[in-house]
């Protein structure tokens, strides 16, 4: 069999280049004529926003018992997701186990433990004295339905089940009062 010339690859060679400059064209045009390039409706990669219903959800606190959202109709609920090695979490806590202790019967926190280990939680607990319940999300499946990706995150549910005010990332004190108003508290 005798070796293709340059001559007889010229016709394959410009279909290949031909083919190569019609889809980066096709790939160019399809944002700017504004086809979606994901079929997806709405921002899905971001955590609910405030006007959304809460996600209901079944854990266990520390102590075994099960909780739910619906453990916490009627009441103000303030759901912070953590986790002991998260730094952020950690600076943040005394201000979430302050507000704890400043909620009387007014409003419930809930602290939510992520990709965590129970005994590792458990201990933190401890040595940080929390004054509130904390949950074990150990597979992840609430911090998911809430589409966060990783702590800390802080939701504002009011007496109703909505949520109010969301706060990815590191709380501070003035954030938190915001939050409180808006589900319809102060502190």
């Amino acid at each position: 069999m005798k070796p293709p010339n340059s001559e007889s690859l010229l016709p394959l060679r410009f279909t290949v280049a031909l083919s190569l400059l019609c889809c980066a064209a096709v790939l160019i045009l399809i944002p700017a004529i504004g086809w979606p390039q994901h079929a997806q409706h709405g921002n899905h990669n971001s955590a609910p926003d405030a006007g959304a219903p809460a996600i209901d959800f079944a854990l266990k606190l520390l102590d075994g018992s099960s909780i739910g959202l619906a453990t916490f109709r009627g009441k103000p609920l303030i759901m912070n997701f953590f986790a002991t090695w998260c730094d952020p979490c950690r600076e943040e806590m005394p201000l979430i186990n302050e507000l704890a202790g400043k909620a009387g019967n007014r409003f419930v926190i809930l602290g939510i433990a992520v990709e965590d280990s129970r005994s590792a939680v458990m201990q933190y607990a401890q040595e940080a004295r929390l004054v509130f319940p904390i949950a074990l999300d150990l597979n992840s499946t609430v911090k998911r339905a809430y589409r966060i990706f990783g702590p800390p995150a802080t939701f504002f549910i009011d007496d109703q089940g909505t949520i109010r005010d969301v706060v990815i990332g590191p709380i501070t004190l003035e954030r938190a009062r915001e939050g409180l108003k808006k589900a319809g508290l102060s502190l």
